[in-house]
């Protein structure tokens, strides 16, 4: 499918690079030439100076062929226009990146005059990825599947766990939690694991199961933390703003401690519920007297990586909390890991999986694409599809009798209220939602895990 992406910044860059390497031909946009020449040098994709605005530079785009349209740039206003204007020179599908709280509450009204196909919100995206690992305290990562009724969860396995040293089998034997282990991270290899996989202590394990389920599966690990009563958020950004939104609306207790005095001002106006502090979280002295070793959970999201390690280890070390770190550039992202941190977010990887499955989505009918996430350092994909139409090879054909390509695991079968952890005798029926692990692969339809 031909795209054109608007915008060579960090998420313009990341999708023109995830899309080429799908398979896609992708033309980019952008005013910053040097920005440019560095995509064209590293990436397989078409590149042109100019702005995105200017419905003479999206022609030259050929804008009238896309399959899709994408504007990342920093700006709202401009996203908007560049797909309005895209829309009307012919260009089938647009998606626009839309980060102001009080645009994007618009979206809903003003989606079809636009003509957009779809609008991200990378801050929204990620106060709700946080969200979610607050309110399972004892994860590293949560993803959602099937509006929340099956959950995919991160947990590096203690040297105290009771299940250490057994096998896949002898754990589901021993115990009547339905869950299902079907990612494993050791040091630095990936398992996709079968019954006779055994598990050691510092094993990183991606755990699918109904969150009840997920609930028992640490009770019997013998780790579960309190649930989270009070935050502390450095960084009072657009992310600050979600999260606080809808920790507050939750009941819970919330310190911000921002930089700029101007942001302290305006979020002291919007939540007089919070305690806003104008000061420097990278000072360890003020985290210790704004009562960092009372807090439940600790959030670094400034706008500088590197700050938020830093503070994320001062936490670690010196409170109980749970401790949130957000990292957009690549390479931190695994050093995070290796130093200690476990619970990372990356707003770049969460935005780009949104759009991904929106773009895997339309190449097919019978059985689309709901999600995708990015697992195991990005290294493991969870697709999650729904069966919308009758396939052979696959409806009412007992998965022990079905081929399945090697490193590929079917965790989930979400059937009405229902979540089904799979054995060899379970099916897969018209209107299931089908969770699928993937080490190697990369889908757009179900039918692409048979051999």
């Amino acid at each position: 499918m031909k795209m054109v992406i608007i915008g060579n910044g960090k998420a313009g860059s990341s999708l023109s690079s995830m899309l080429a390497n799908e398979g896609h031909d992708v033309t980019v946009i952008d005013i910053n030439a040097a920005a440019l020449e560095k995509t064209q040098n590293t990436e397989d994709v078409m590149c042109i100076e100019g702005n995105g605005i200017d419905a003479e530079v999206q022609r030259n785009a050929a804008v009238n062929k896309a399959g899709i349209v994408i504007a990342t740039t920093h700006h709202d206003e401009v996203n908007l226009l560049c797909c309005l204007i895209a829309k009307k020179l012919g260009a089938k599908r647009t998606i626009s990146r839309v980060r102001n709280p009080e645009y994007y509450k618009q979206i809903d009204f003003i989606r079809d005059d636009l003509g957009l196909s779809m609008a991200i919100n990378p801050e929204g995206i990620t106060a709700d990825e946080i969200l979610r690992v607050l309110i399972t305290p004892d994860a590293a990562k949560v993803e959602v599947f099937e509006k929340g009724k099956m959950e995919l969860v991160e947990y590096k396995i203690p040297d105290t766990s009771p299940i250490l040293d057994l096998s896949l089998l002898e754990i589901y034997k021993r115990t009547r939690i339905k869950f299902l282990i079907c990612a494993v991270q050791r040091d630095s290899e990936i398992y996709i694991p079968g019954g006779n996989f055994v598990l050691r202590s510092g094993d990183r394990i991606n755990i699918a199961a109904a969150h009840k389920e997920i609930e028992q599966f640490f009770k019997m690990n013998g780790s579960i933390k309190d649930k989270v009563k009070s935050c502390m958020i450095v960084g009072g950004g657009r992310i600050c703003y979600y999260l606080t939104k809808s920790l507050l609306g939750m009941g819970m207790h919330v310190k911000i401690i921002e930089k700029n005095l101007d942001k302290c001002r305006q979020l002291a106006q919007l939540f007089p519920k919070a305690s806003v502090i104008h000061g420097d979280g990278t000072d360890q002295d003020m985290l210790l007297e704004e009562g960092i070793r009372d807090a439940d959970a600790f959030v670094a999201i400034t706008g500088i990586d590197e700050e938020n390690i830093i503070m994320s280890l001062y936490a670690k070390n010196n409170s109980n909390a749970k401790v949130v770190t957000k990292v957009n550039r690549d390479s931190y992202v695994s050093l995070a890991s290796q130093i200690g941190l476990d619970c990372i977010i990356s707003p770049k990887y969460l935005t780009t999986s949104s759009v991904l499955a929106y773009v895997r989505s339309l190449d097919n009918t019978e059985s689309n694409i709901e999600s995708i996430y990015h697992i195991v350092d990005d290294r493991v994909e969870a697709a999650e599809f729904k069966i919308k139409e009758n396939i052979p090879r696959l409806i009412g054909v007992p998965l022990k009798d079905l081929k399945i390509k090697k490193n590929i695991l079917i965790c989930s079968v979400v059937r009405g209220r229902q979540v089904i952890i799979p054995d060899g005798s379970t099916t897969i029926e018209l209107k299931d939602s089908v969770v699928v692990v993937s080490k190697e692969h990369r889908f757009s339809d179900i039918r692409d895990i048979l051999e």
